[in-house]
């Protein structure tokens, strides 16, 4: 009798775990490890202000790797450990260069990107995949999906 209801409690856990895990998988609202790894984007607005490059400039981007594997540049290159967590990416020991960047917004930037991903930034992706969000009470950056290879 013991060894059946072992059997039925480890059951209804495994479904319970599958069922939490696929609802997330399955809620756009939630975006996943899977969803953004190996992908790069493009800075596209800050704040909902559209963002230009300037000509001949490299683009400010966010990258995610192996093992989320946070790496970027805005007027410094980024790069940390992340955990994304209900949507939610932390990259809690960012290392960034130390260079000082002419384009003001630029520099703007790399303090923003940094306070970003140290206190936590909420993660959204529009339906089709082409548009990642990252926000907090007082910034938004949206990036569009430009990986390197395609």
């Amino acid at each position: 009798m013991n060894k059946i209801l072992i059997s039925v409690a480890t059951l209804l856990f495994v479904t319970a775990c599958a069922t939490t895990e696929a609802n997330m998988s399955n809620n756009p609202n939630i975006v996943t490890v899977k969803d953004i790894q190996h992908h790069n984007y493009i800075l596209a607005e800050i704040d909902g202000k559209t963002y230009r490059t300037a000509k001949n400039a490299m683009s400010p981007n966010i990258s995610f790797g192996e093992k989320m594997h946070v790496s970027g540049s805005m007027c410094n290159n980024y790069f940390g450990q992340g955990e994304l967590k209900n949507g939610v990416l932390t990259v809690k020991a960012l290392g960034m260069t130390e260079k000082f960047c002419a384009d003001r917004t630029l520099n703007n930037l790399d303090r923003k990107i940094g306070q970003l991903l140290s206190d936590g930034a909420k993660l959204t992706l529009d339906n089709d995949g082409q548009n990642l969000t990252l926000s907090n009470a007082s910034t938004t950056l949206k990036f569009a999906l430009k990986d390197y290879v395609n």
